[in-house]
């Protein structure tokens, strides 16, 4: 059978099963590529009326360029339509739904962008990659290859272990046809006969409904019926002290977001009738993240018959209107903690958003929609399952009603190009089922580290590769398609995994080299450039001047992930020690971490010996963390460099409190500001003078107020800070906090007690018994006149 009559049958069991059919063009061989790729699409126009779809390709390559003239010259005459895009575009298609996707693969393998527009695609249509034989291929750089490119290596050091995953996971795949286009062979044929025709699944709508039946007949499947009626909840406020909460879990492309846009219209148009003004607010990590979800709004809304106005942030719908009665809002998640007086929140991609922030809108909100991608380009796999939820189950007062949509929206279930898309970029890696047993060896710390062969650990162990990667994806908000890429093939980057004695693994690590930089290299810093794939280097030169610590050799912890249901039993300290004891044989000089800084993630690498170095000046636009660098110096001609650092660091931070840090945590400040045995200044006096000493006595014995004595108080409270690590004094955490909120950071009274979740009258008094003791223990360090030393004598007695 020749190639087109095996396209022609690929492609009628697709559109019979409403399944996507691939077909990949190898070769270099530009007019031949061009002349396949136009051959295929024609055979697919002559099956399926007036297609449209998407020509990806990267326009700064010539050759690129070639291809898409040539496709354009030939496909003349052929009822397609085509929308010619550059891949930087790919993040604005998430939304659409094409019949095809010709993507361009010669210049560049990006995971994130395979990730995305791998699902865009709807049933019965086909993908057409091209990509150049794999021999060729493994010969050059992608571009996503030359942006993993640091000083310290070349080019040939680039590893390719993406492309070969990317090539073997094709040549496994059943219902794909492969050509050799430079050759005129094919190369693999697809398997036909084995497809059951599609029957979609009957919708059926609930026999009561509160919302109108308008917004219910826009529903694609069953699937999203039910969840609308799940959603008909949210409608009465709960009790006084009561919560309601939504929890929605799909897989991409089930249409999660699009019916929480319809049950957002159907709420508002209810509430609306009930109370007159409604006030909805969204989250997610980004606008785009929301973009199907308000399109939705605006559908549902329009179809009730409302005249809708919509805002914009770049392409983006952040804000949608009707008059002065309907107002839904996109705002940032860390903006959320600070929201009031919304009826009704959804957290979108609910998994990507830190923790803490998703605790603060729970406290927060009494009615919340969280949803959440299980798997695919947005997916953070079970891992917000068995940590969030877990929480919002065992809050007694809090009534949960969750639902999982499996019904996919473009195409039928088990489609082959998803099935295919989510085992090569690894979108369903899971980490493996812990048992009992399992927790006896944890129990008796029977633990193999892992130093993995890369290659035969990326391309020959799949088991344990799944493993490995499924605990990574579910430990962390901001993963994506590019970070197996980058783990993959880029030369700096490497693996390190903690198992149990039976093989599972338990604990995830990718690290990265930095460090052992040239004269030349570094004097280029100085002079302002940016040192690539060598954060902390770079910024210890350009915030600190040390020029000499760039020269030694350093492992930065990319992402350290434990087992989502092993946390908090001392794995990741295990870990970090293992990887410490391979540093130290291998005479790396320090281990370093970089992370959005929250008390608890803090508190385990300030535990573990790590030393703030650096932090951002401002918080994430997005995600509301301030970023931090913290290492732990392995020998001792580090750790001197390290402490000075850190001294810096300190003497930084407590001098702009009141300035860009006047909003950072408290608890989040106390531990930056860990002294490590090592004071700032050990020989500084409080520099008080006679009158402000007067006014500290009047104020924590007398009537004096707080504001009266602000500018000694605040001397009096660096002076502690400047000198902790020579000092006896050692405050409780609590009142540390206190002075970090009040005095350091300058907050009014009533922000700061609720900052610390205290009454404004305990905290004024109990700011005058800490004053007291920082009186009592530094006023032997100034002059003080003999009438002052007896009138505080007098009213010490008089307490």
């Amino acid at each position: 059978m020749g190639w087109i009559e095996l396209l022609q049958g690929l492609v009628r069991e697709g559109l019979s099963s409403n399944h996507r059919r691939l077909i990949v063009l190898v070769g270099t061989n530009e007019e031949k590529i061009a002349k396949y790729a136009a051959e295929s699409l024609r055979v697919f126009s002559s099956l399926v009326k007036d297609p449209h779809g998407l020509y990806m390709y990267q326009p700064e390559y010539s050759d690129a360029q070639r291809r898409m003239g040539k496709l354009k010259d030939l496909i003349e005459g052929i009822p397609i339509n085509i929308d010619y895009r550059p891949y930087k575009d790919t993040d604005k298609l998430l939304g659409i739904t094409v019949d095809f996707a010709v993507l361009d693969l010669m210049n560049d393998l990006k995971p994130n962008d395979v990730g995305r527009l791998g699902g865009i695609v709807r049933g019965g249509g086909i993908y057409i990659f091209m990509i150049p034989p794999l021999n060729e291929w493994i010969r050059q750089l992608t571009k996503f290859q030359q942006s993993l490119l640091v000083p310290q290596y070349g080019p040939e050091h680039v590893r390719h272990f993406l492309k070969v995953r990317f090539w073997n996971k094709l040549m496994s795949m059943d219902k794909i046809l492969i050509i050799d286009a430079n050759n005129d062979e094919i190369i693999k044929e697809p398997i036909l006969g084995d497809s059951q025709t599609w029957k979609p699944r009957e919708i059926v709508m609930p026999e009561r409904m509160k919302f109108t039946r308008t917004i219910y007949e826009l529903a694609k499947t069953q699937d999203q019926v039910e969840t609308l009626k799940a959603m008909e909840v949210l409608m009465e406020r709960p009790p006084r002290g009561k919560k309601v909460n939504v929890v929605l879990i799909a897989d991409r492309g089930r249409g999660k977001s699009a019916v929480i846009g319809l049950a957002l219209a159907a709420l508002a148009h209810r509430l609306r009738k009930i109370k007159g003004r409604v006030r909805f607010a969204v989250t997610a990590m980004n606008p785009s993240n929301v973009s199907t979800l308000m399109e939705f709004v605006i559908k549902g809304l329009k179809a009730l018959n409302y005249d809708v106005s919509t805002s914009y942030w770049g392409n983006d719908v952040v804000s949608v209107k009707v008059g002065i009665s309907i107002f839904i809002d996109y705002i940032r998640p860390y903006d959320m903690l600070s929201e009031d007086g919304r009826d009704i929140v959804v957290v979108d991609e609910a998994a990507m958003i830190p923790l803490p922030v998703l605790y603060g809108i729970h406290e927060r909100f009494s009615r919340v929609i969280y949803a959440s991608t299980i798997h695919g380009y947005e997916g953070a796999g079970r891992g917000f399952s068995l940590r969030f939820l877990k929480y919002l189950r065992e809050d007694k007062n809090t009534r949960i009603i969750e639902y999982e949509l499996k019904e996919p929206i473009r195409y039928a279930p088990n489609d082959p190009v998803e099935q295919w898309l989510f085992d090569t970029l690894l979108l369903d890696a899971e980490p493996v089922r812990i048992t009992d047993e399992d927790q006896e060896l944890i129990n008796r710390h029977e633990f193999n580290y892992l130093i993995p062969d890369l290659k035969k650990f990326f391309l020959l162990n799949e088991e344990q590769l799944r493993q490995f990667f499924g605990i990574y994806v579910q430990a962390h908000y901001r993963n994506e398609p590019d970070d197996l890429g980058m783990m993959m093939d880029a030369p700096h980057h490497f693996i390190r995994a903690l198992s149990l004695s039976n093989g599972k693994i338990v604990v995830s690590v990718e690290l990265a080299e930095e460090g052992g930089i040239g004269d030349d290299m570094i004097d280029m810093v100085v002079r302002g450039l940016k040192l690539p794939g060598n954060i902390i280097p770079d910024r210890l030169i350009k915030y600190w001047g040390l020029t000499d610590f760039a020269k030694l050799k350093g492992w930065r912890i990319i992402r350290i992930a434990t087992h989502p249901e092993l946390q908090d039993k001392g794995l990741g300290t295990e870990m970090l020690k293992r990887i410490e004891e391979e540093a130290r044989e291998r005479g790396i000089d320090w281990v370093g971490v970089g992370f959005g800084v929250n008390a608890k993630l803090l508190n385990f690498w300030i535990k573990n010996g790590y030393m703030p170095v650096h932090i951002s000046p401002e918080r994430n636009p997005i995600s509301g963390e301030y970023s931090v660098l913290l290492v732990k110096p392995i020998n001792e001609k580090t750790r001197d460099i390290i402490i000075y650092a850190n001294k810096e660091f300190r003497l930084r931070l407590l001098n702009s409190l009141q300035g860009p840090f006047h909003d950072m945590e408290p608890d989040v400040v106390r531990m930056l500001l860990t002294d490590w045995g090592q004071a700032l200044d050990p020989g500084y006096t409080p520099r008080l003078t006679e009158a402000q000493i007067r006014r500290l006595v009047a104020y924590s014995w007398g009537p004096m107020t707080y504001e009266n004595t602000a500018d000694a108080i605040t001397e009096l409270v660096k002076t502690y800070y400047l000198r902790r690590g020579v000092d006896s004094i050692n405050l409780p955490q609590f009142y540390e906090e206190a002075l970090i909120c009040k005095v350091l950071q300058a907050r009014p009274w009533r922000e700061s007690a609720k900052v610390l979740s205290i009454r404004k009258s305990t905290l004024m008094l109990m700011l005058r018994e800490v004053i007291k003791l920082l009186i009592q223990y530094y006023v032997k360090y100034v002059e003080i006149p003999e009438f002052m030393i007896s009138v505080t004598k007098s009213q010490k007695r008089s307490k």
